[in-house]
């Protein structure tokens, strides 16, 4: 306490410690009862904080830890390498704080054509906590309520034993019961927050949910048998395991070498049984690649184990095989190329024939542009090629003519699947980012038994073939702005955020499948049409702080660039979305658009895009909503606030890409490295809704940085020093759930059960 004190910022705002860049000091507390004497603990750990860090040629991170509270260092990749970090100023206006850097704040400073993605301020910050808090709440307790039994603790992870078993309960629509479209959305924004370390639930909720996952891919019914596993397949053998078995693709790798179950993807719908089970069978690309995303960044949230790191990678070979068609289902542009496109669904879409022995399950040649998700298959490819190993050969599904299928025919299908996402989403969309729902990619081969042939998927998109065909399903229009097609904005959105360069060489054709060097189109092309699109249309400025909802709480001087039917909103139809679009109204559809906002755009200044985001952020008022428990607090109040389902999934991803909540993976461990306190807590245990840690906390040892000893007399001293320290700390016998400490905001923490609060002192660059 005496140390918080003494560090405490003076009036002048100024900190008292030494500033320099890239430099992280923390402090973590516990009770008053439960601290050490500071006569002897605190100058100990100082000393081997600062021993530590200089003798591994480090500027000096103090951790401090006191009472049962341990505290344990580890190398963490370096953020400032990975996200090419060069410096930081701040940047004060009379309205809206803005803080102008390349990485770490609140706006950005350039607006060429791939500078730094720009993000809202604290408004936004408080809106995505809020929508989080609401997200949150839909999440359930029990296998049970999925039909399924709880998988069998010694063929999972060992991160994932003994955690409870969530899912997602989603209501209305297709969508309704346990869908993987939900789970997806939870294991991805868990996963994001888990990496990134701010959340104290984060890691706790996506193993949880992951945990579930994986049961839903060995599968399960609540009357009757099953053929297990049952993952993306029909009710008979190896229909999920094995490529020459309809449908095509491997939906689950059943077996690993680490003797773990099995990993892939799952039926999209659950509840399952013996009248449903037609309906309810084959997985759905958009929860899957949700769900990878999280399943890799929780994988880096939990350092990288090897048991986890196996049941990924199986989880993402059965994507690739499943979802994306590979290895054998694609076709050919005149100059060699191959062209994946992602189907809808293990069973349909995509690139399945009408007929043969792989024919769709629905309606041939249809395609979801809501469905690209660019990011999510680079960071799928980096993930391959970052920790593949020799023995995930044995995993990999072969040809169907029998020759072994290669990693590096993987990587080359998510490649493919980004290079053809795009043409493909340039060929469906307006030029105000309206896009439509369903799509055609007719390209038909001359024999029905063959998966592969010359072809170019968007020759005739959006229409199915040269006769002006359609398709659609969950209950959304063909060629209509709406619901599936929504989700679209905050998809480039992520891809332009984690990938910036990548996402802006985009290779381009035209519709015979020739490269087209005239056609310039990515990420951030596509999201400054949404831009251009509200700063032109809309009758406010949202850069201008209260411009827009002045005198009102509703957003309607916004309506007026996509309402068609109340305002005229033009270039929202267009030959590429021939139909009329949903309602703006809906908050599925109005926030996947705000994200848009993070690419710069260059008639928009850096500090005008952030007062637009903190804008639409104030659209929801949060005031009586409680944001640890939803439950506990009042509902948001405003004009496009529901707190149902889908428009909470909606809002929460937007808002978590707007408030700069989710960043790069970085470089692997043994990169560039500097130290980040993680804290183990007790079991979580969940009773009515509340979350409890226990009185006792387990200390893990944690690895430290290589070059430990530079000098002699160091390397005794901060070996003494920890030796003493950690001779003070009590081992615990407690299921461990990990809290990261690093970035994590000058605030504290209160458990509301026991109301024990975790503190910290936070300090880069610009003070306490």
């Amino acid at each position: 306490r005496c140390f918080r004190t003494n560090l405490a910022a003076p009036a002048s705002g100024r900190s008292l410690l030494p500033r320099r860049p890239r430099q992280t000091w923390a402090m973590a507390f516990l009770p008053r009862r439960r601290l050490r004497p500071a006569s002897t603990s605190v100058p100990l750990v100082l000393s081997a904080a600062a021993a530590l860090t200089l003798a591994s040629g480090r500027e000096p991170m103090f951790i401090f830890g006191g009472g049962s509270l341990p505290f344990e260092a580890r190398p963490f990749p370096d953020e400032d390498a990975a996200m090419g970090k060069v410096g930081t100023a701040r940047t004060e206006t009379t309205t809206t704080p803005v803080r102008t850097t390349f990485t770490t704040s609140t706006s950005s400073t350039s607006t060429s054509t791939t500078g730094p993605h720009v993000f809202g301020g604290n408004v936004t910050k408080e809106a995505f906590a809020g929508w989080l808090s609401i997200w949150r709440s839909k999440y359930e307790i029990g296998l049970w309520n999925a039909g399924l039994p709880d998988p069998w603790e010694s063929m999972l992870p060992e991160a994932l034993r003994g955690h409870k078993c969530k899912v997602v309960r989603s209501k209305g629509g297709a969508a309704g019961g346990v869908v993987t479209e939900g789970m997806g959305y939870g294991i991805m924004i868990e996963g994001i927050l888990a990496a990134r370390g701010e959340d104290p639930r984060a890691l706790n909720n996506s193993l949880s949910l992951i945990k579930s996952w994986f049961a839903m891919v060995n599968g399960g019914v609540a009357e009757g048998t099953i053929e297990q596993p049952f993952a993306g397949g029909e009710n008979r053998s190896a229909s999920s395991t094995r490529v020459e078995t309809w449908p095509y693709g491997v939906s689950a790798v059943e077996w690993s070498h680490r003797k773990l179950g099995p990993a892939g993807v799952p039926a999209w719908k659950f509840p399952i049984n013996e009248t449903n089970i037609k309906r309810h069978m084959g997985s759905a690309t958009d929860g899957d690649q949700d769900a990878m995303l999280g399943m890799i960044y929780t994988a880096h949230a939990l350092r990288y184990p090897a048991d986890f790191v196996d049941m990924t990678m199986r989880s993402v070979i059965s994507f690739a095989s499943a979802d994306l068609g590979y290895p054998d289902l694609y076709r050919t542009l005149p100059n060699g190329e191959k062209v994946f496109v992602p189907k809808l669904g293990s069973m349909w879409g995509g690139l399945l024939p009408e007929r043969g022995p792989f024919k769709t399950k629905q309606q041939p040649w249809c395609y979801s542009p809501g469905y690209f998700a660019p990011a999510h298959y680079r960071t799928m490819r980096d993930f391959v090629k970052t920790h593949w190993r020799k023995e995930f050969n044995d995993y990999l599904p072969a040809h169907l003519d029998k020759r072994p299928s290669s990693m590096e025919e993987m990587v080359e299908a998510f490649d493919s699947a980004i290079t053809t996402g795009y043409n493909i989403l340039y060929y469906s969309s307006c030029s105000s980012g309206s896009v439509s729902n369903w799509v055609g990619v007719k390209a038909e081969c001359a024999d029905d038994d063959k998966l592969s042939c010359p072809g170019v998927p968007w020759q005739h998109t959006p229409y199915v073939g040269s006769h002006g065909g359609e398709c659609a399903q969950s209950g959304t229009m063909f060629g209509s702005f709406g619901a599936d097609a929504s989700r679209s904005a905050w998809r480039i959105a992520m891809d332009y955020v984690l990938y910036r360069e990548e996402s802006h060489r985009v290779k381009m054709y035209d519709r015979q499948g020739n490269p087209d060097k005239d056609l310039v189109f990515g990420a951030q092309r596509f999201l400054n049409r949404i831009v251009a699109q509200y700063a032109s249309r809309s009758i406010c400025d949202g850069g201008i702080p209260g411009d827009c909802l002045k005198n009102t709480s509703s957003p309607y001087r916004f309506a007026y660039a996509f309402d068609v039917k109340k305002f005229n909103a033009t270039n929202v139809q267009c030959p590429n979305v021939p139909n009329p679009p949903t309602s703006w109204w809906a908050g599925f559809m109005a926030y996947p658009t705000f994200a848009a906002f993070v690419a710069p755009y260059d008639e928009i200044g850096a500090e005008q895009m952030t007062n637009w985001m903190d804008t639409f952020a104030s659209i929801c008022n949060f005031s009586a909503v409680d944001k640890w428990l939803y439950n506990r607090g009042g509902k948001p109040t405003g004009a496009i606030c529901l707190d149902t389902y889908f428009e909470a999934s909606q809002a929460v991803i937007a808002m978590m890409i707007m408030s700069d909540s989710i960043r790069p993976i970085g470089p692997p461990l043994g990169s560039a490295l500097h130290m980040v306190t993680i804290l183990k807590d007790a079991e979580v245990q969940e009773q009515e809704g509340e979350e409890v840690t226990k009185d006792e906390i387990q200390p893990q040892a944690m690895g430290f940085p290589e070059r430990i000893l530079r000098v002699a007399t160091v390397g005794i001293v901060s070996i003494a020093a920890v030796a003493f320290f950690a001779a003070c700390v009590r081992q615990r016998g407690t299921t461990p759930q990990y809290l990261h400490l690093n970035h994590l905001p000058c605030t504290s923490m209160v458990f509301p059960a026991d109301k024990r609060s975790i503190s910290c002192i936070y300090v880069e660059d610009e003070g306490l």
